[in-house]
């Protein structure tokens, strides 16, 4: 997962971005990816418990780039992320593990 701040103004912000998963951790075919939860926090293990924000999967999802913008943050405030699977019967998957990087200014 790659995070990056960006960006002058009040309000902090991270860019994410990600490649959508094209196997199970069991093997088989990632085919029941509805959406992520993107967690956050200034905690280094955000996941499972948490904020978070709901992505939905990309059209094609397999191996497609997955990107999203979280806003509202402090500016210059370390920031956790990690992210989870959910199928569309809403089964989460286990956590990434969490990426960090600070808060830019918004745009």
């Amino acid at each position: 997962m790659a995070l990056s701040g960006c960006g002058t103004g009040r309000s902090g912000v991270l860019d994410l971005s990600w490649t959508a998963p094209t196997q199970n951790t069991d093997g088989s075919p990632a085919s029941d990816i509805a959406s992520y939860r993107v967690y956050y926090g200034t905690t280094p293990s955000p996941c499972p418990d948490g904020t978070y924000i709901s992505i939905p999967n990309p059209p094609g999802g397999v191996g497609q780039k997955v990107t999203t913008r979280l806003t509202k943050l402090a500016v210059s405030e370390v920031y956790y992320v990690s992210v989870a699977a959910v199928s569309s019967s809403g089964v989460q998957s286990t956590c990434s593990t969490a990426a960090s990087n600070r808060a830019h200014s918004a745009d």
